[in-house]
């Protein structure tokens, strides 16, 4: 069974949700002593005392602040419970969230015999124990953050516990009857009080003061846009509370107000009591809670309902309609009844047959396992069975537990399960004490491994008949102290390969299938003799010199670490890596005759080679010994394309094309939609990527998909696995009209057509060109177009979302990536779509042209020219190019090669190309003092992400594009956005990772991880009059305005030019004063230095330590303020991967009719098993997403077909 594993972490046991809740019962991280919750319980031992004896939560629902689904199951959305025990006052919020699910984790517990329960983990790495500062006083907040262990569960739990705001101090002046008589002492009325303010002292009851500060409390809390001051001097604040009780309202944030002859309490600023999030709203509400509570207690006693206690009548109802639950939790609460009941709906402990006793006692064994008493056989097995794959290194000790409480119960199911794992090699720490006494050991735990394996060896020397009985003893020694030498001694059960074919029991002559079946039942049999299988194997495997046994052993990875990359060409004797795979296969052949045995070596040298080739070849000589395999095509599986001469991108971009269905017909039948005569007319009325095109352009561009037509048959039609495209159709994709056209002056073409060497390795793939002035600009003039970029008008900087093909680096000095304006196929704005946009071109209110700001930002460097006069144009060909210049100019050459649908007001193309591939978004400039808006609406084929700053999740990455920025603009300063406001059926977003480093004047790959879901959500970037969601996303820019401030902050904290942070350097300076004082007798230096010095680094890191886990918070409430919004839902469909900078292209793209991701990698198309390989990537230079092609998860079937195969024989 596959488990959830906590990054960096080791294994750890975790708990069944029942059990979560009984020990949420006795939950209190403020109090000294053991958390029940986090912390695993003691191992039980007879001399172990009873543990301290925990307070019990009453806990009583928060109705108004808890939501919950209609019913049980429900995982749509996240969950929270909040609640107040009703005795310590105690604050505890429970936070279920199942949303978070991918390809992977698709499967919310319960579902299946295998997770019939939850079984929660936690996870320290997301848990933090805080200390929050409520008006200069202390109080303490512990969030505790647990996860499903179920390999297919994507549930998180958090609990959160925040100590009473009202201390014991201040209880006292609310209910403490001698405190309340001298107040009452103390009250002179100066005029006649009202009714409800008791005259004589005797009538100031707890419940009186109460009521008092419950009202107070509940008009600032449920009127937050009309509050009423509290006078000071009004005759019931006087009676009842008085200033005595002043720092109550402190902590509710209460503002005094003395000026002005009015002396009142305020209420807390609105704005604050109606942010959830704020720490005036939480401190409000937790004190009201605790003030009701305290009420109920009082006016309870006297017979009177109370705010969460039944009336008797209430009660007879409440228990005549008993809930589920009812027979073992007596509820005399209200909410605490609710509470329990939405904790079933959210963790799914209704429906399974358990009974949560509430009296139920801590007992160890139960508690080691995850479980309660209550638990059924059945459900105790897999309690035991999941604790014992989570926590491996404890398996011994949850046997006893198991063996225990087998006993205990005298369970046939039990004991017989215990007898089962027994012999298969299971034992307890009992059994470990028994198997030492066995073998005459004695303090088995603490001698050394040497010395046990020498009284094994004397033992067995005295007794050989009882060989098998002592190495079983011997097993157990090793397996209990984890020592890989006790167990190779103790599993040593042949001596020759004629002991080894014996101990499979299998033969000579045995064929390797069934030496393999034999090997499976052996270990299937006895899992505790799986290593002593393996040897026996790898003895019989070497041998034989067999692949098929040798590469099932690889398969199970049972060997030591594989050597180095470098190590293995070397093994092999390989000098040149460029050289082919079947010549690598021939190098294998040579050095085996020569040096045979050395073929487990060759082979693990070999093995490590074909995967960082991602070779199909060389994997299949491992497994079948075979390396000349017929490649036959398959009517069910995809095509693949041979590479040609550095075409491995284009490959991957030829094969992302042909699964997208509309494109790939109008390829197909491209007679009915190419331009049929290229007439005087259609060359006037010809307008793509905001310019007309030529004659020459339309007939290099009909040519062109006259070829794609041709491979895309090939792709449909072949009996081979692969195809060969055509070198013109290369050349024709890989340079552009305007290169070829620049470049031909200087070119012989008389003697005929281009010859393409397309071997020949030349630049960078990556286009990393050398930047020899990463300052000026002056020799590179700008585009006409790129003034239109942007509402401001800054040339250089384009728009994140506008089409760029030049775009190769962005600036790090920069926040905002730059690049140079386009020069070739660049779309100007396009507003007569067939899109809602259309009919509002211009929402400005005022008439003011859009001019350009006083000062233009520094332009980025510019691309350095080719200095190298004799390069031919062939050479460039045999370039890897650019992403976006490769797309482009196959993007344009089929919209200049078709006829349009319709042009819009501007004479643009409108094809089948931009419904499909192009959005638009909408740009907007508001002016803070002024009603003034300008909007401005421009197309985009993909959107650019940028990950110059590190690892970020994609949202994290668009929202560089469309958050706010303040800009300068004809002397005034605007707020300038991106939305937008139609997008496409197919969302293209290209990663920028070629960054240009300014200090070094060099350009360099960044291969900053980008984490991304099989599915995301645009909502939050479209452009809305939703006053509700401009809110939220105010609300958002303003989070990460203050996230911006506090990562400076501690950047000025943690970063000097020492490479040390601050507290370090104090330290270091305070250490080296206080050896010089002691070594130098003539220096004196005083203590309150460096008390000082020590004082402001201890200051330094709590500042720190505050800052972190204020960032922590930020980032917390940013990704989960848009969740919900999920109308405009994406599946991932294709994503181009890079490796290296001089590297390798391939593509992963998802088919949504079989479910599955293939991997495209020139020749050869193969099935991913673990989809983990697509979405993460661990290594230190990793393959690295490159561009990501997304489409409308509702039109995925009918745009999307990875699979047309209708093969013709030849």
């Amino acid at each position: 069974m596959m488990l959830l594993d906590f990054a960096g972490t080791v294994f750890s046991q975790g708990k069944s949700s029942p059990r979560f809740l009984v020990d949420l019962e006795h939950y209190d991280p403020f109090i000294e002593g053991p958390n029940t919750l986090a912390e695993p319980p003691p191992h039980y031992s007879p001399s172990m005392l009873a543990p301290k004896k925990l307070h019990k939560h009453n806990l009583i629902m928060r109705t108004t602040q808890s939501t919950l689904p209609q019913d049980t199951g429900d995982t749509s959305k996240p969950w929270k419970v909040k609640t107040i025990c009703d005795t310590c006052h105690i604050h505890i919020e429970v936070q279920v969230d199942s949303t978070q699910g991918n390809l992977v984790k698709s499967a919310v517990c319960p579902h299946g015999e295998e997770n019939p329960l939850h079984h929660l983990r936690y996870d320290p790495q997301k848990s933090q124990s805080a200390m929050l500062s409520i008006s200069g006083n202390p109080r303490r907040e512990d969030i505790r953050v647990f996860e499903c262990s179920a390999n297919k569960c994507p549930t998180i739990v958090t609990v959160i516990a925040r100590c009473p705001i009202l201390d014991k101090h201040l209880v006292e002046l609310l209910i403490n009857p001698v405190v309340l008589k001298q107040r009452a002492d103390a009250f002179q009325p100066e005029q006649k009080m009202c009714e409800e303010v008791p005259v004589n002292r005797k009538e100031l009851t707890p419940s009186l003061v109460l009521s008092t500060l419950n009202s107070y409390l509940k008009n600032a809390l449920e009127n937050p846009e009309n509050p009423r001051e509290i006078p000071r001097g009004n005759a019931r604040y006087r009676a009842t509370l008085s200033d005595e009780c002043a720092e109550i309202f402190k902590l509710a944030h209460f503002r005094s107000d003395e000026g002005a002859g009015s002396f009142a309490w305020l209420p807390p600023p609105q704005i604050e009591l109606q942010n959830v999030e704020s720490m005036v709203y939480r401190d409000g509400w937790d004190m009201w809670e605790e003030v009701k509570v305290l009420y109920d207690r009082h006016k309870g006693s006297e017979g009177e309902p109370g705010f969460y206690v039944y009336t008797k009548k209430e009660l007879d109802k409440a228990n005549a309609t008993k809930h589920p639950l009812d027979h073992v939790l007596f509820v005399q609460k209200k909410n605490s009844r609710k509470f329990f009941t939405a904790i079933n709906m959210i963790l799914y402990l209704i429906g399974t047959g358990i009974s949560l006793n509430q009296n139920i006692r801590w007992i160890s064994y139960y508690a080691s396992l995850g479980s309660i008493a209550e638990f059924s056989d059945l459900l105790l097995l897999w309690a035991f069975s999941r604790q014992r794959t989570c926590d491996p290194d404890n398996a011994s000790y949850y046997f006893e537990c198991l063996v225990e409480i087998a006993n205990g119960r005298n369970s046939e199911i039990l004991q017989l399960e215990v007898a089962k794992l027994r012999s298969q090699g299971e034992f307890t720490s009992m059994d470990f004490l028994d198997a030492a006494r066995a073998l005459g050991i004695e303090n088995p735990n603490t001698m050394d491994e040497e010395l046990v394996i020498g009284i094994f060896r004397a033992r067995l020397t005295d007794s050989p008949r009882q060989e098998a009985q002592m190495r079983e003893h011997l097993s157990i020694i090793g397996k209990y102290r984890k020592s890989h030498n006790i167990l190779q001694v103790a599993q040593k059960a042949f001596a020759d390969i004629r002991g080894a074919y014996n101990w499979l029991a299998v033969s000579e002559s045995t064929e390797d299938q069934l030496i393999i079946a034999a090997y499976q039942v052996r270990i299937q049999d006895s899992p505790m003799d799986e290593s002593v299988a393996k040897d026996a194997l790898r003895a019989i495997a070497e041998s034989r010199k067999s692949h098929l046994l040798l590469s099932f052993i690889d398969t199970g990875s049972i060997y030591d670490v594989p050597p180095t990359l470098d190590t293995a060409y070397a093994v092999l004797g390989i000098e040149d890596r460029s050289i082919d795979d079947t010549l690598i296969l021939s190098l294998f052949d040579l050095r085996l005759s020569d040096s045979p045995s050395q073929f487990q070596d060759l082979r693990a040298a070999l093995r490590v080679i074909g995967e960082s080739r991602n070779s199909v070849q060389i994997k299949n000589f491992l497994q079948t010994g075979q390396s000349d395999a017929e490649k036959k095509g398959s009517a069910e599986w995809p095509v693949g394309l041979e590479n040609i001469g550095n075409t491995c991108y284009l490959n991957s971009l030829l094969q992302f094309y042909f699964t997208i269905k509309p494109l790939r017909d109008m390829v197909l039948d491209f007679d009915s939609f190419q331009e049929d005569e290229i007439t005087e007319e259609v060359i006037q009325r010809k307008r793509v990527g905001g310019r007309k095109v030529t004659k020459k352009e339309i007939e290099r561009a009909k040519k062109f998909v006259y070829h794609l037509r041709t491979l895309f048959k090939d792709l449909i039609a072949s009996n081979s696995s692969s195809v060969t495209p055509e070198h013109e159709l290369a050349y024709l994709a890989l340079v552009s009209s305007k290169d070829e056209a620049e470049r031909r002056g200087s070119l012989d073409t008389s003697n005929g057509p281009h010859l393409l060497d397309l071997d020949t390795p030349l630049d960078d793939p990556m286009d990393i060109d050398p930047v020899s002035d990463p300052v000026s600009s002056d020799k590179h003039d700008l585009d006409d177009n790129s003034s239109e970029t942007t509402l401001v008008n800054e040339p250089h900087e384009p728009s994140p979302c506008t089409y760029s093909e030049d775009t190769d680096y962005v600036m790090l000095s920069k926040q905002k990536e730059e690049s140079k304006p386009d020069g070739k196929e660049n779309m100007p704005p396009i507003k007569d779509l067939d899109h809602p946009f259309n009919s509002q071109k211009d929402d400005s209110t005022g008439t003011a042209p859009l001019t350009p700001p006083p000062e233009l930002p520094p332009p980025v460097p510019p691309r350095p020219e080719k200095t190298n006069a004799g390069t031919d144009i062939n050479l460039a060909f045999g370039r890897q190019q650019d992403v976006t210049e490769c797309i482009g100019n196959v993007m344009f050459q089929i919209e200049a090669a078709i006829k349009p649908l319709r042009t819009d007001d501007n004479g643009e193309q409108i094809d089948l190309i931009k419904q499909y591939f192009y959005g638009t978004t909408k740009q907007t400039l508001a002016f803070p003092d002024s009603a003034e808006t300008r909007t401005k609406e421009e197309l985009f084929s993909h959107l650019l992400v940028n990950v110059a700053e590190g690892d970020r999740d994609l949202y994290s990455a668009l929202d560089s594009s469309f958050d706010i920025e303040k800009v300068d603009l004809e002397g005034r300063e605007a707020r300038r956005y991106l939305s937008i406001s139609h997008l496409p059926p197919i969302l293209q977003i290209q990663v920028q990772r070629v960054q240009f480093d300014r200090e070094k004047g060099s350009a360099y790959k960044s291969n900053a991880h980008l984490s991304f879901q099989e599915t995301i959500f645009m909502d939050r970037y479209m452009d809305t009059e939703d006053s509700a969601l401009k809110a939220r996303r105010e609300e958002s820019w303003g989070w990460k305005e203050e996230l911006r401030a506090l990562a400076k902050r501690r950047d000025e904290l943690t970063k000097t030019d020492v490479s040390k942070d601050i507290s370090t350097v104090l330290d270091s300076t305070r250490e080296w004063l206080q050896e010089i004082g002691q070594v130098e007798n003539d220096m004196s230096v005083g203590p309150e230095v460096t008390f000082a010095l020590e004082e402001r680094a201890n200051g330094v890191k709590d500042e720190i330590s505050i800052i972190e886990r204020e960032i922590t918070k930020l980032e917390s409430r940013i990704a989960q303020q848009f969740t919900d919004l999920r109308k405009n839902a994406y599946r991932i469909h294709s994503v181009f991967i890079h490796r290296g900078s001089f590297g390798h292209y391939w593509i992963y793209i998802y088919d949504f009719r079989k479910g599955v991701f293939r991997k495209y990698n020139d020749t050869y198309v193969t099935e991913v098993v673990d989809v983990s390989e697509v979405f993460t990537h661990a290594e230190s230079s990793p393959p690295t997403p490159y561009f990501l092609v997304f489409v409308r998860e509702d039109q995925s079937l009918e745009i999307t077909e990875s699979v047309k195969r209708v093969i013709v024989s030849p």
